[in-house]
């Protein structure tokens, strides 16, 4: 299958650079960037804008409402379980819990947590597609954090990486479901066992050959013919496919010490910052930000990937955040430097 690029349907740009994207489940005409501002004296500051998306107008994209924060903004997630409900995370080591009010293009502040001291940079956040008072963060430190959002307690993982900690994932099904994964710069790839919060094994350089930066779990309504397939995205451009070693597919296992072998990679040209998953059922594609080589769509198959859309346009510089619109319609992706936010079809070509 040839690759395609993919066609453009809107773009602005932005006051401060974008690190993050987000579109609101309930309504996708609402869009949430999250946005990072480093100063020569190396302060951060960033803020949280609301973008309405016109689709009947010209695909119109323009800015309602900014909201100024004290620290940067790496990442935004919506709650898995109530999509009026929005968490950042801050170079300041707090989250901070929103308030959505998606008919009116308005957020408000329902809870500003300090999860790590005032110099840890909060690098990801993801909340728990089965507990849904389960929140992950990792940090700049190197440590992850387990965060009970009923009452803000928070535990740190036995198992600290030895640099950043850039991203991680849940494990949804059988046993997986007790499995949590985190990346990081170390290149090592982190098993972690939610009951016990200790590592079962971690990879190295021989399966990545620099920082892991992104992870994607096989899940209920995600590759599920291929449930023992973890993919990983990594600063050395390569997209992977990590067997699991699952003994019945049914009820996948992890066995403690025993590390996977990796069965496909690929370099897809850029760092591969973000692994999204379509939307809609019964379509396996994956949107993967490519850091400075924009973005792809990239379908599995039997043991394998194929890279079928491209996209770039105006990201000339790092394409750090994307999201699928919930109707699977289209695609919104930023890139860092250059303040660049694009809306683009995963179906439509040019």
């Amino acid at each position: 299958m040839s690759i395609q690029n993919s066609k453009r349907l809107s773009l602005v740009r932005t006051e401060l650079p974008p690190c993050c994207v987000r579109i609101c489940p309930s309504d996708n005409s609402v869009i949430i960037l999250g946005t990072y501002k480093l100063e020569e004296d190396r302060t951060r500051h960033g803020s949280i804008d609301v973008y309405e998306y016109d689709e009947q107008n010209g695909n119109k994209l323009t800015i309602s409402k900014q909201y100024k924060v004290e620290g940067a903004v790496l990442d935004l997630k919506f709650h898995s379980k109530n999509d009026s409900i929005l968490i950042s995370a801050h170079s300041t080591g707090n989250l901070i819990f929103w308030k959505v009010d998606a008919a009116n293009r308005t957020l408000s502040e329902l809870k500003n947590y300090q999860l790590f001291d005032e110099e840890t940079l909060i690098t990801s956040i993801f909340c728990s597609p089965i507990d849904q008072n389960l929140l992950l963060a990792t940090a700049t430190t190197g440590e992850a954090a387990l965060v009970n959002i009923s009452d803000y307690s928070m535990q740190l993982l036995d198992t600290v990486h030895d640099l950043e900690c850039w991203t991680g994932s849940f494990g949804e099904i059988g046993e997986l479901s007790q499995v949590v994964f985190t990346g990081g710069d170390d290149a090592k790839l982190i098993a972690h066992d939610l009951r016990t919060n200790q590592s079962f094994w971690n990879t190295g350089h021989r399966h990545h050959g620099a920082g892991v930066v992104s992870i994607l779990s096989p899940g209920p309504n995600w590759n599920t013919n291929n449930s023992n397939h973890l993919w990983t995205g990594s600063y050395d451009d390569s997209l992977r496919i990590l067997d699991l070693r699952v003994i019945d597919k049914e009820n996948p296992l992890l066995i403690p010490g025993y590390i996977p072998k990796v069965i496909q990679e690929e370099n897809l040209g850029g760092g591969v910052w973000r692994l999204i998953p379509s939307p809609l059922p019964n379509d396996n594609r994956v949107m993967s930000c490519c850091m400075y080589d924009g973005a792809r769509i990239i379908e599995p198959g039997n043991d394998t990937f194929e890279v079928t859309r491209y996209f770039k346009r105006d990201h000339e510089s790092m394409c750090y955040g994307g999201d699928w619109s919930s109707g699977g319609k289209f695609i919104a992706t930023s890139s860092f430097y250059d303040n660049i936010v694009q809306i683009w079809s995963p179906d439509e070509t040019e």
